[in-house]
């Protein structure tokens, strides 16, 4: 059984109203359930990507739950009356997954970028968390219709599965292998494998908190990011105040 949050609709994403303790609170009865689910995440990029590709909207509209992961997403909640929960980053939370994942027993799996990083992230979680079942790992670098992928996840019969392999790609996969796995809670969390390990620094923690972790990252490498920050917030606003009331969340 799904848990059952309020959902806010931003440019057609229904969005969890869900704070921190409660979306672990969920995560833990989906463990427990023992069947397949989504737990994705949305911020500004993810918006965008959602409304020009239908497909990855879907997917977000039928997981579930979906946070809020960005302080962008937040605002346009509050411009068009739709106030979401928290804004809740995995980075900042994901040591109290793993905590509770030690307290009560679940076993965790984990799937995304290159082997030496995923496999550092595995070394520097389980240092931290010596308790914590981890039922296998591998990298992310693999054709998304690849059967066998989803047979090895399958085969590891973990009650969660972190995916870190970023937007859109990790929630796609999730989505397809989510029909052909008897159990686990798949967490979308793109970069968090090299934060966690930090192969790459996140911004100071005062910057994250008043909302300009967007920009640090710009700073940092704006080539990469430019298209992402200055013109994807733009068009983002614009899209959400041009858009209420005409994009819906799919069925």
């Amino acid at each position: 059984m799904s848990p059952c949050f309020e959902k806010k609709s931003v440019l057609g994403i229904g969005v969890s109203v869900v704070d921190q303790l409660q979306l672990l609170a969920a995560i833990a009865e989906l463990a427990r359930g023992g069947t397949p689910a989504l737990v994705n995440n949305v911020n500004v990029h993810a918006c965008n990507l959602a409304y020009e590709h239908p497909e990855f909207r879907d997917v977000l509209n039928h997981s579930e739950i979906v946070f809020c992961d960005g302080f962008g997403v937040k605002l346009a909640g509050v411009l068009t009356g739709n106030r979401l929960g928290p804004r809740m980053t995995p980075p900042d939370w994901i040591d109290d997954l793993f905590s509770m994942c030690e307290r009560d027993g679940f076993s965790v799996y984990f799937i995304g970028d290159e082997d030496e990083v995923v496999g550092a992230f595995v070394k520097t979680v389980v240092a931290r968390h010596p308790q914590l079942k981890v039922a296998g790992w591998r990298n992310g670098f693999f054709d998304l219709e690849d059967k066998g992928v989803v047979a090895e996840v399958s085969d590891a019969n973990a009650d969660i599965i972190i995916t870190g392999m970023g937007m859109p790609r990790q929630e796609l996969w999730a989505w397809q292998a989510k029909d052909h796995v008897d159990k686990g809670v798949f967490i979308a969390t793109g970069a968090l494998f090299r934060w966690y390990t930090g192969m790459e620094r996140r911004a100071p923690r005062w910057i994250t908190d008043c909302g300009l972790e967007w920009l640090a990252r710009l700073v940092a490498q704006p080539r990469r990011h430019f298209r992402r920050y200055v013109v994807g917030i733009p068009l983002f606003y614009w899209r959400v105040l041009t858009s209420r009331g005409k994009v819906k969340p799919s069925e």
